[in-house]
Order: structure tokens, then C-alpha cells, then sequence
């Protein structure tokens, strides 16, 4: 036994203290504030996208821009209520009581014409000042995304929609530039004469609105401007019911409250679901199980890559002179197993301390790690991750003893990975219906009921399949570590590799 830990020993610390994996260590934090720093500024950086209107049917020009006023107020007030949960101190007020309409809430259309009627939101720091903590950032409200130009006088002064999309044409395309437009101009929107109105006969189709761009990824101002017309559509039709548009926009605040309960609880409290429920069944379960694929894969690769180096150094005969294969088999697995834990370990042990002495900002952060407590998520983690380590870890290991080289081992790694990640396009819908049938197929087979069980494990599977599918998992992960524990033992010593034959040979000679 102490050969072997002095193996596991050696296995570890050749890992966990290189210089690689204490960059690993300290990359990863870096590289995920990075992420978010940068997604930051490039939300602040998105371009403006600049279009300008041919209004053909005539008052549709002047709808367009107040819907999207309208749709960029809306956006700044989701900044704004963001803004407010961090910046608002529980001691001098709720964020509920916050003077009204500046107090984050619903975004409805009485709160938008409220706002914009009492300033907007270059008003609202002043009003909320008072409940603000010392020291709080100022709010910086998002830019519009959209900027309306004045359309070229050829295009406005176009007998039909056609010719105003021949004169537009130079200009989508950067040949002529428009003031104002940059290189060339995003888009151009050309409202049709008789837009809106009813045909004339059945067999006349209605005219149509066409929108222009070069651009065919980004469809945001497409599905603004579709909006924006679609409102005054209905703001018509409300009109010629004897509606006005206020009628209308109370119309649409009607908000139909439903709240999810779950069953089984004691009381209707605790059956409610809300987002902390979300996190724990859903989130963290996805989240969970990515890790797992991940950390198993990640430190069973050094024991294929360190297998083949000892092989073709010689290294492994001068070990094998002190200790049994086996021993020196089971010390590779013991500290490399040890390295997969080590990873999450610091990274679990580094949130928990985040959690209990950060900010207020931390919440969020808080709230993960109650989850992860409260589910028993990582006894479940553990326990899996064990199993389909000792699966894949010996499979590295026989790849290794049959290897001389990676470019050896290449041939053996290609088909394993291809029948790891068949199942990845079923993955959506074990999410989605995890007591489906693909997710009790995939339970049941072996190799995949690690991940399987992972995702499932928050939803309540029927306990009788899991436990079933479990005792499978770990007969399946006994026979492959008796087979390819006689392949890592018969062949760690020879030169050549074997053929396929001889493979076959070497998964029942008994050493």
C-alpha cells in the first residue's frame, strides 16, 4: 500500500504543482471576469444602426420613431431596475417604496408614459438620490440602438416602392454615402402607398412594407420596425372601434398573474416555484453536468499523454523494478483521481468564501452555493464523477500501454470519442423532459449513465431506474477495470504495439 501512494503521491503533485495547472488555477478567474468585462464593452460598443424611412403611404415616418422611443425607454428602464438593486440602501428604503414611477417594478405602458412624462431616466437619479449608498455610480443609461436619417430627396421624391428601392440601392450598398451613415447605410424601411388598408377586392393581396438591408444576421431593427408598425396597425383598427390609443395601451398592460407550484410540498408556501427552485433543478444540474464531462476527460488525458512518455522513455521498466504493475497502475489512478477533485475543490471552497464575506453583490453567488448545500448535488457529483473516472480512466491507461506514441494512441481515441459525445444531440431533450424516454434509455447504458443521472437527479426520477441503472453502471465499471487493467498490465512492457488480435488476446491472458 505505500508503493502505491507514493505513486499516487508522485502522480499528484506532478500535476497539481506544475506551473500549467497553477495558471489553470489562476486563469480561470481571470478569464471569466475577462468574459464579462468584455461582453460589458462590447454591448457598450455595438454599433448604432442608422435607417431611414420612405413613407410613401404618409404619418407612418413619425409612428416609427415613436415606437421605437418607446422600445428604448423600455430598455433603459430594465437597465435602470438592474441598476437599482445594487445601488439602493436597504436602511433608508425598499426598493419598492422608491418614490414612484422610478421604483423598479413592472415595465408597463402607464410606468413608460409616466417616466416620460415626469423627465425619463435622466430624472430619475435625482429623485431616487436620498435612498442611494455613499459612494453609489452614477447610472448610465444604454444609447439608442437605432438612429432615423433623412432619406435622400431621389428616394422620397420615387412614383412607387420600386423605384425607391432602386434609388436606395447605392446607398445600402457603400457605393454612395449618406451623411451621417458611416461606410454605408444599414437599412432603409419603404411604407407603400395604401399600406394598411383593405384590399380592394378577395383576390388582391395587401400591400406590403419592405425593409432593405445588406445586413441579414443582426434582425433587430427589423423586428423593431415590424412592431412599431404592427402598433400603429391596431392603433387604427382600436380608432375605428371607437377606441383611443390609451384605451389600447391599457389593453395590453392586462396582466394575467400565474404562479407555479410543485407538488408534494406541506404547505403552498413551500410548493411555490421560484427562481432559487430554478437554480437548484435546473441550472445547476446542466451546469453540473458539464463539469463533469470536462474535469473527467481533462485529468484522464495525463494519464493516457504520461503513460505513452514513461513507455517510450523507459521510465516505466525502472518503476516496474520497485513495484507491481498493479501497484503502479492503481498509484496512477489514486492521484490523478485526486487532481480531478483538487480542480472544483479550490473552485467550491473559493465560492463558499466569496459568499460569506463578499458584498452585497455577492447574492447572487450566495444563493448558488445554498443551492448546491441544499441539494445534495455534490455528494452526487462525487460519487458519479468516481465512477466515470475509473470507467475512462482505465480505458486511458490501456490506450497508453498500447501506444508508443500519441499518434498511436490517436487511432484508439478517435472512435472512443465519437461514441462519448453520440448521445450530445439527446442531451436537449433529457433536459427538457428528463423522465422522457431518452433519458431512461441513456440512464441505462453504462458510459452514460454519469451524465444522465446528473441531469435527471434534481427531477425526481423514478428511484427503482436509478438504482437499477447505478448497480449496471458500476458492474459495467468493475469489468472494464478487470479487462483493461489486464491490457495495462500484459502490455506495459513490450515495445511494439499490438495488433488487434493480439488485443483481444490481451484482455483475457491472465497475468
Amino acid at each position: 500500500m505505500g508503493s502505491t501512494l507514493l505513486i499516487a503521491w508522485r502522480e499528484y503533485k506532478q500535476y497539481v504543482f506544475s506551473r500549467g495547472f497553477l495558471l489553470f488555477l489562476v486563469m480561470t478567474p481571470v478569464l471569466f471576469l475577462g468574459a464579462v468585462l468584455v461582453m460589458s464593452v462590447v454591448d457598450k460598443a455595438r454599433p448604432q444602426r442608422t435607417f431611414v424611412v420612405v413613407d410613401q403611404a404618409g404619418g407612418y415616418t413619425e409612428l416609427i420613431d415613436a415606437g421605437l422611443a418607446k422600445q428604448h425607454l423600455r430598455e433603459a428602464l430594465q437597465a435602470w431596475n438592474a441598476y437599482l438593486e445594487g445601488v439602493v440602501d436597504p436602511a433608508k428604503a425598499a426598493i419598492e417604496d422608491l418614490p414612484a414611477p422610478f421604483g423598479a417594478g413592472v415595465i408597463t405602458n402607464e410606468r413608460l408614459e409616466a417616466v416620460a412624462a415626469n423627465g425619463g431616466v435622466a430624472a430619475a437619479r435625482e429623485a431616487i438620490g436620498p435612498f442611494l449608498k455613499d459612494g453609489a455610480p452614477p447610472f448610465s443609461a444604454p444609447r439608442p440602438r437605432f438612429r432615423r436619417l433623412e432619406a435622400p430627396a431621389a428616394a422620397l421624391a420615387s412614383a412607387d416602392a420600386e423605384a425607391a428601392a432602386a434609388a436606395l440601392e447605392p446607398y445600402l450598398l457603400g457605393e454612395t454615402a449618406l451623411p451621417g451613415a458611416g461606410e454605408a447605410l444599414f437599412a432603409a424601411v419603404i411604407v407603400p402607398e395604401g399600406f394598411g388598408d383593405e384590399p380592394a377586392t378577395e383576390d388582391e393581396a395587401p400591400r406590403q412594407a419592405a425593409f432593405w438591408s445588406k445586413n441579414v444576421t443582426d434582425p433587430t431593427l427589423q423586428i423593431a420596425v415590424s412592431r412599431a408598425l404592427r402598433s400603429a396597425l391596431r392603433r387604427r383598427a382600436a380608432a375605428e372601434m371607437g377606441l383611443v390609443g390609451a384605451d389600447l395601451d391599457r389593453l395590453s398592460d392586462i396582466d394575467a398573474p400565474l404562479t407555479a407550484f410543485t407538488p408534494g410540498e406541506a404547505d403552498a408556501e413551500a410548493a411555490e416555484i421560484d427562481d432559487a427552485d430554478r437554480l437548484e433543478k435546473v441550472i445547476l444540474p446542466g451546469v453540473m453536468t458539464y463539469v463533469l464531462l470536462v474535469v473527467v476527460f481533462a485529468v484522464g488525458n495525463p494519464l493516457l499523454t504520461n503513460t505513452i512518455e514513461e513507455r517510450s522513455n523507459k521510465i516505466v521498466e525502472v518503476l516496474l523494478s520497485s513495484v507491481t504493475a498493479d501497484q503502479l497502475m492503481t498509484g496512477k489512478l489514486i492521484g490523478i483521481a485526486a487532481v480531478g477533485l483538487t480542480m472544483p475543490a479550490i473552485f467550491l471552497v473559493g465560492g463558499f468564501l466569496a459568499s460569506a464575506f463578499g458584498a452585497t453583490e455577492s447574492d447572487a453567488l450566495r444563493e448558488t452555493m445554498a443551492a448546491l448545500v441544499r441539494s445534495n448535488l455534490l455528494f452526487v457529483y462525487f460519487f458519479y464523477f468516481l465512477a466515470a473516472y475509473v470507467m475512462f480512466a482505465m480505458i486511458f491507461l490501456a490506450i497508453g500501454a498500447l501506444s508508443n506514441s500519441l499518434q498511436d494512441a490517436q487511432t484508439f481515441m478517435g472512435p472512443l470519442m465519437m461514441i462519448v459525445f453520440a448521445p450530445m444531440p439527446f442531451a436537449v431533450m433529457v433536459f427538457q423532459n428528463p423522465n422522457g424516454l431518452a433519458a431512461s434509455i441513456l440512464t441505462w447504458i453504462p458510459i452514460y449513465t454519469p451524465y444522465a443521472v446528473m441531469l435527471r437527479i434534481a427531477s425526481d426520477p423514478p428511484i427503482g431506474e436509478i438504482l437499477g441503472a447505478t448497480a449496471l453502471m458500476l458492474v459495467f465499471a468493475a469489468l472494464v477495470a478487470r479487462v483493461m487493467g489486464r491490457v495495462f498490465r500484459n502490455n506495459i512492457l513490450n515495445n511494439a504495439p499490438p495488433k488487434v488480435t493480439q488485443i483481444w488476446r490481451l484482455t483475457k491472458q491472465q497475468s
